[in-house]
């Protein structure tokens, strides 16, 4: 009755037996996989109070958005003083000389101080044996509303190219 099944029989418990043996493959493969995934699962979520990933993503996320809060109020405050260190002195020229022949010695200074924009002051101080006199002079852009004297145009000359010191992004003097 059954005379196929005799005949076939062999043929069908071969390709179970390969459908097991893929199979079992396919299982053992699939178990080391997440075996590896349980890894890095544990990898991700060790020694955090939240045990899902989801928890501990969230927390990354919100680390993550407080310091560009934090890297955006530093870049402000930055800018701040950026804006007014422009107005504080940062260029100086000073030249001593000597005004008089008949004295000795170069007594006698100039000192030009100016910000960013070369505002600021002129001060020169003229020594003599009778006594020390000092002037002022307002500077504008790098020039005075007064008369300059030679000196004075010199002072203003070394502060407009002195080089502040001031640091580069790599934290060195440059």
């Amino acid at each position: 009755m059954y005379l196929w099944l005799d005949l076939y029989a062999p043929y069908v418990a071969l390709s179970a037996l390969a459908v097991a043996v893929v199979a079992l493959t396919w299982a053992i493969r699939q178990q080391r996989q997440l075996r590896s995934l349980s890894a890095q699962y544990q990898a991700l979520t060790f020694d955090t109070q939240g045990g899902s990933l989801e928890q501990v993503l969230a927390g990354h996320l919100d680390n993550v958005r407080a310091a560009r809060e934090q890297a955006a109020a530093a870049l402000e405050v930055a800018h701040q003083v950026e804006r007014l260190s422009a107005s504080h002195v940062q260029h100086v020229g000073l030249l001593r000389y000597n005004p008089f022949s008949h004295t000795g010695g170069d007594q006698s200074f100039v000192l030009a101080l100016a910000d960013h924009d070369g505002n600021g002051a002129i001060v020169n101080s003229l020594h003599a044996r009778e006594g020390t006199r000092v002037y002022a002079k307002p500077l504008l852009a790098w020039q005075s509303t007064s008369t300059l004297t030679e000196e004075e145009q010199l002072a203003i000359d070394k502060a407009r190219n002195f080089a502040p010191i001031a640091i580069n992004g790599n934290g060195k003097v440059r």
